[in-house]
């Protein structure tokens, strides 16, 4: 008979497992998935003092195994469709910038070849994204957002070619949604604000400099926040400065739904108005609306003060800043 205390705890035994792939490698170029990262420092940082990252725990470690399960499957979905896959993981480089990438893979198209990304996301993350044309990525407020047009526009560009394929799978459901990316004007110059960057990294590395500590909304989860920038130090009272790509994209969709919201709520009330106290067949609707009796109590104000009791509430305000 088995002895229940020699049972293998099977959780912790996976989580001690992945934990040992918790480390940071060593980077030594530009990488063209943190291109778009918005801040200098981070990116000088990320190739001169490596050691200095404060480490992610499990949880974030799981997630981000995750991904790349899920991104595997991905690839294999596309194959299985029928569609020419090739070079997956070919790594690319440039010199000038001393950039270098590595890409998921490349959809052959009569004769010639489309980079391709893929990205497995949460459901609210990946609901923002599929809302978004790649144009309105470029121009987004949130920095995860605009990290993704930053590495395929650099892949298009080593490449040689006009197009390029972010493809986004929802995590939750399997749906899948896809962002042609084509080379225009706009594209070309957001390319160019993130090779400007990329060479502003290099001119402090090569100079041995860093530019000046600015706080902003990246800081809060940035590895080099409390060893480098901000060491022993914390944020203070008041506004907590985070980065959360699932509460920013709720956000995000929360500010698309708003528009819609508010004329639900305005025709919602016009239409129950008109009909108060009627049944009718509109078209395929039908309307039923009912009197019924409600109780209050009239209450005299001095025996109403003897039972005033405060409790804190909150009045919440939301808005782009």
């Amino acid at each position: 008979m088995l002895d229940p205390t020699e049972i293998p705890n099977i959780p912790a035994a996976l989580d001690a497992e992945t934990a040992k792939r918790i480390k940071d490698y060593p980077q030594h170029n530009n990488r063209a998935s943190s291109a778009g990262h918005p801040c200098v420092r981070f990116l000088i940082l990320s190739r001169v003092a490596g050691d200095k990252k404060t480490l992610h725990d499990v949880g974030l470690q799981r997630i981000f195994d995750e991904g790349n399960l899920h991104e595997d499957a991905v690839m294999r979905e596309i194959q299985d469709a029928g569609l020419r896959l090739v070079e997956q993981q070919r790594p690319y480089a440039w010199d000038k910038f001393q950039l270098t990438g590595r890409i998921d893979g490349k959809i052959g198209v009569n004769g010639s070849y489309v980079p391709l990304e893929v990205k497995s996301c949460s459901p609210n993350v990946f609901q923002a994204i599929r809302e978004m044309a790649p144009s309105d990525m470029l121009k987004s407020k949130y920095s995860w957002v605009r990290k993704y047009p930053a590495q395929i526009l650099l892949y298009m560009i080593m490449e040689g070619v006009n197009c390029g394929i972010m493809l986004f799978k929802n995590k939750s459901t399997g749906e899948k949604v896809q962002k042609l990316f084509v080379l225009d004007d706009d594209m070309l110059a957001y390319a160019e604000t993130v090779l400007q960057k990329l060479e502003a990294v290099n001119g402090h590395i090569a100079a041995g400099t860093l530019p000046d500590v600015v706080a902003i909304s990246e800081c809060e989860n940035c590895p080099f926040s409390k060893t480098v920038c901000f060491p022993g130090q914390d944020f203070g009272p008041g506004f907590d400065i985070m980065t959360d790509a699932e509460i920013e994209a709720k956000l995000a969709r929360r500010e698309l739904l708003e528009p819609s919201a508010k004329e639900y709520a305005e025709i919602d009330a016009e239409v129950k108005e008109q009909f108060k106290g009627r049944t009718a067949i509109v078209g395929e609707w039908k309307i039923v609306s009912k009197s019924f009796e409600t109780t209050s109590y009239n209450v005299p104000k001095e025996v109403k003060a003897q039972y005033v009791e405060k409790k804190q509430a909150f009045r919440t305000s939301i808005e782009r800043i």
